[in-house]
């Protein structure tokens, strides 16, 4: 698209108001520094108030997503975590749905990467694989180092550093997982159906809502395919361009509150 910022009052096929809102995290919702505005918690409780379900969709894992959304408890959102391996209740933490990789195929695709470092997201903690710099911005949790991935509890998320962007010809599902990235540098291999789209199906479906009433915002190429299943999918300005070039619409960065904009003027249109 030649993306403009949003102005009037958005719409999204079929009907003018959502009845679900999906957001990203990491370069969408929050802020460079990780954290979310107040604004943003304002315009997500008045689109919740409208009666409008939220759902956050990151690749985070779920202990580190629900730290930084403790400011939005309340609002009866969900969460899909760690690219949508799995879905929970925001505020309770019930989980609803798992899709994890066993560790002998991580390893497996561990093997293929040379000297690549790697490090792997489990349900409750993180493993550190040999080279891994940090642990990533993902707050407060276990992070063991380790030579290899250890039998027993199954992986949700490998993650694999890389040199530069990872080119499109490097995603998708290819043999029994699916490789996708949330930002430059970084690749992350999941389950088959791990994914964003998969697990916000499964919540849609659970709530008996169609996609097109859904308004999805995202920056990465982990994001493509939910904004293109949307009812509307919105790039925010700082999204890469393959991403602004799938969404139907754009917004301001997500340092200018781009989805918290989009989400007031949503309710002005409403009231």
């Amino acid at each position: 698209m030649t993306g403009t910022h949003l102005s009037g009052c958005p719409r999204i096929r079929g009907d003018s108001r959502p009845a679900v809102v999906v957001t990203d995290l990491d370069g969408t919702l929050l802020l460079s520094d990780g954290s979310v505005s107040e604004r943003a918690v304002a315009a997500l409780r008045a689109v919740a108030a409208q009666g409008t379900r939220v759902v956050f969709a990151t690749a985070r894992p779920a202990w580190s997503a629900r730290g930084l959304l403790s400011a939005a408890s309340g609002l009866g959102a969900f969460l899909v975590s760690s690219n949508g391996a799995v879905v929970s209740d925001l505020d309770g933490g019930g989980v609803r749905r798992i899709r994890a990789m066993t560790p002998a195929t991580v390893r497996a695709e561990i093997a293929t990467l040379g000297q690549r470092p790697w490090a792997v997201d489990r349900e409750h903690d993180r493993l550190i694989g040999p080279g891994w710099p940090d642990i990533l911005a993902s707050g407060a949790g276990t992070a063991l180092r380790v030579g290899d991935v250890p039998d027993g509890s199954p992986v949700l998320c490998l993650m694999v550093h890389i040199d530069s962007a990872a080119p499109p010809a490097a995603l998708g599902v290819r043999g029994a997982v699916r490789w996708t990235s949330s930002g430059p540098g970084l690749l992350e291999v999941s389950a088959p159906e791990a994914d964003k789209v998969s697990a916000v199906a499964s919540v849609l479906a659970d709530l008996g809502i169609g996609w097109e009433r859904v308004v999805a915002f995202g920056d990465a190429p982990n994001d493509t395919g939910l904004l293109a299943a949307a009812g509307l999918g919105v790039a925010v300005a700082n999204a890469s361009t393959d991403v602004r070039e799938a969404a139907d619409a754009l917004t301001a960065c997500n340092d200018e509150d781009g989805v918290a904009a989009w989400l007031e003027g949503m309710c002005l249109c409403h009231v």
